[in-house]
């Protein structure tokens, strides 16, 4: 009589170990996924603020005379959407001051701040030329 038995089939710990293994690889693909989409929308966000910043140092290089003028953080535009409509995540100040580098130079600070996963800003800076002078 041959009391050797032959297994068929899996056992329940060779179950348990294939499915640990299983679980693991998904869910250190689904951490990454988080990553790739939480650094995706931290980077359409900066995209979004640095065109604000721009359009508002546009529209104040566009004045033909630049009063010193403080919008920062109290003021300016709050709840900006991407294309400067109300209701989004954006909050835009400007602040606008003599410079030392000339009489008729104007120093303009656009800032502009969200929040997404952290909060976050981005200032675009430049010098004005406020003509009129001598």
């Amino acid at each position: 009589m041959n009391t050797t038995r032959r297994q068929q089939g899996f056992t329940f710990n060779e179950v348990l170990v294939a499915l640990n293994i299983s679980v693991i690889a998904v869910l250190g693909y689904s951490v990454s996924s988080v990553n790739v989409i939480r650094g995706q929308t931290a980077n359409d966000n900066f995209t979004v603020a640095l065109h604000l910043a721009q359009d508002k140092l546009e529209q104040l290089k566009s004045q033909t005379d630049l009063t010193d003028d403080d919008r920062c953080p109290q003021s300016g535009d709050r709840g900006m959407s991407a294309v400067g409509a109300p209701g989004g995540i954006f909050d835009r100040c400007w602040k606008i001051t003599d410079s030392p580098l000339g009489a008729d130079l104007k120093r303009v600070d656009v800032t502009v701040s969200w929040r997404d996963y952290q909060s976050r800003e981005v200032t675009l800076s430049t010098l004005v030329f406020n003509g009129g002078g001598s």
